[in-house]
């Protein structure tokens, strides 16, 4: 099996020449990598700090404010006056 030297040779050059910058895109990479960290840390800061607010505002608006009674209570124990109530009750 015979390799052309001259090419492999000429290969090699053209990889070295792209090995400059190696040490700039490995520092390019390690700083996006450091902001995309940073960028998840402020995500999880705000999604954590939405939910107290909300727990806080539902909690307080829960207890602050009591729940309107209905005029139609139409699903209570007080229904025994109903005409349909014997036939519920299996009489």
């Amino acid at each position: 099996m015979t390799h052309d030297i001259d090419r492999l040779i000429g290969t090699a050059l053209v990889e070295d020449a792209r090995l400059g910058d190696l040490e700039a895109d490995v520092w390019r990479r390690i700083e996006q990598q450091q902001s995309d960290r940073r960028l998840a840390q402020v995500r999880l800061a705000a999604l954590a700090m939405a939910l107290v607010v909300g727990a806080a505002n539902g909690g307080l608006f829960a207890l602050t404010r009591p729940a309107p009674s209905s005029d139609i209570q139409v699903f209570t124990l007080a229904s025994a006056p109903s005409p349909l109530f014997r036939l519920e009750a299996g009489q």
